[in-house]
């Protein structure tokens, strides 16, 4: 699993039927960088069903895990590597021996 940030969607005229309705998101990954997260350059195309938009903290699930993502029974029909688990309202973090919670707007 990996924490990320929304940065963009992806548009696509032509694509296999299972994709309809559902988006495609670029993301971000994130890491801890001192007291907050930064971008490490790396970036994902992850599917979307929850209704995640640019400038959104999220989870992205890897392989059969970004599958059970998506609701069944056509999960297995869709081949995706990719998929937004969670959008992310706030998160705690340790520094020094002190925890903060960081709430995400």
């Amino acid at each position: 699993m990996m924490l990320g940030k929304v940065i963009g969607e992806v548009w696509s005229t032509r694509k296999s039927p299972h994709f309809e309705a559902r988006k495609v998101m670029l993301v971000a990954a994130l890491e801890q960088d001192g007291e907050s997260l930064a971008v490490t350059g790396e970036v994902v195309v992850a599917l979307d069903e929850i209704g995640a938009r640019p400038g959104h903290i999220v989870t992205v699930s890897w392989g059969s895990g970004a599958r059970a993502v998506l609701q069944p029974p056509d999960n297995r029909l869709v081949l995706v590597d990719a998929a937004i688990s969670r959008i992310i309202d706030a998160h705690s973090q340790e520094i020094d021996g002190r925890e903060s919670v960081v709430v995400e707007e």
